[in-house]
């Protein structure tokens, strides 16, 4: 989801064992999948930047005032239970300067094992204009805090503290290769800061962090707009690592190019991406969003992974199809089906999974 406060979040190596030992494996994986929360086929469909509906400029996360309203309330839903929605709806911003959110969300699996994915609390405070501290809670303690500070009409912040890198598609699945391979997996908050905002009509992030030692730079820009009934998202990140003890650790060098295109009920989204120092590996994704009805959406998603971009050796591939359904505000329900075609040693693979994803966020 994109979003707006008062100015208006590792891919599974699959083993040869049997269906039935898989089941935790994935389960365990998935369970770690979701923190950080972002659906860029919305971004491309209205032309509007992830800024304007989440309270980080990168996207993902806790949303804003203008992402809760805006989208979940009035386009996340079912046309017939908007109506009780709206006048049942409650703002999240408990104070004039306390803002709060949440996101919880579980996993059911094929034999009806049930996953507590996520159960985070967001706390946005506030206590100038143009000035933010929010964190993000959970039951380990704060993941995420940063204080960010916000100038020239909010189209431009300084932010730090600790925060999720600003790379490539910030999709909802961190399944993907071009997320997990390229080092910006699921619950991926670093120490740094970050220097952004919109120039020109292009969004730019310039960031820094220090993650146990290792220094790590990233640019992050991008631009959305409209070409007739046609909306359009383009843009490029890159990011360089220090290379400690011999290697670059979880955080590689990367290199990524995404975009897509939206036109009527169809949304397709693509991301390339060059990993490491001699763009020694590569990672793509694609995916088509089909609106049915409002609150209905089939998606069709590919991920690709070659390790040594020979086409030939060390190959992972897959694909899924996914129903959302937003029956009331604030709550999807996805139904996924999970086809792996070939594995890390490039053969084929008949194994399937079925799941089920159950998503509460406000």
């Amino acid at each position: 989801m994109v979003a707006f406060n008062s100015r208006g979040n590792s891919a599974l190596r699959r083993f040869h064992i049997k269906r039935g030992a898989l089941i935790p494996i994935i389960a365990l994986f998935i369970l770690a999948g979701s923190s950080v929360i972002s659906f860029p086929n919305l971004s491309v469909e209205h032309s509007v930047a992830c800024r304007e509906c989440h309270i980080s400029g990168a996207g993902g996360g806790a949303r804003t005032e203008f992402g809760n309203y805006a989208v979940a309330l009035n386009e996340l839903t079912l046309e017939k239970t908007k109506k009780w929605a709206v006048e049942k709806y409650r703002k999240p911003r408990i104070a004039p300067s306390l803002l709060v959110g949440f996101d919880s969300r579980h996993l059911v699996l094929e034999d009806g094992t049930v996953f507590r994915m996520q159960s985070d609390l967001f706390v946005t405070f506030e206590p100038f204009e143009g000035l933010q501290y929010h964190t993000r809670l959970t039951e380990n303690g704060a993941r995420e805090n940063y204080g960010q500070l916000l100038f020239c009409d909010n189209r431009f912040y300084v932010r730090a503290g600790r925060f999720a890198p600003a790379f490539g598609l910030k999709q909802a699945d961190h399944q993907g290769f071009n997320r997990a391979r390229t080092g910006n997996g699921t619950n991926i908050f670093l120490d740094g800061a970050s220097i952004g905002g919109e120039l020109y009509g292009v969004n730019v992030a310039l960031e820094s962090f220090n993650q146990f030692g290792q220094e790590l730079t990233g640019i992050h820009a991008f631009r959305v707009g409209s070409i007739g009934s046609f909306g359009y998202l383009a843009g490029l990140s890159s990011r360089f690592s220090e290379r400690m003890n011999g290697n670059y650790g979880l955080y590689p060098p990367a290199k990524s190019l995404f975009g897509g295109v939206s036109w009527n009920r169809f949304t397709l989204l693509g991301e390339g991406n060059l990993i490491g120092k001699y763009d020694d590996a590569v990672a793509t994704y694609y995916a088509v969003h089909a609106r049915i009805i409002w609150g209905l959406y089939a998606v069709g998603e590919y991920n690709f992974y070659d390790s040594d971009r020979r086409f030939k050796n060390g190959i992972e591939e897959w694909v899924r199809t996914s129903i959302d359904f937003y029956p009331v505000p604030f709550v999807q329900i996805r139904p996924s089906y999970t086809r792996y075609l070939r594995d890390f040693t490039g053969t084929k693979d008949e194994r399937d999974v079925v799941f089920l994803q159950f998503h509460v966020g406000y």
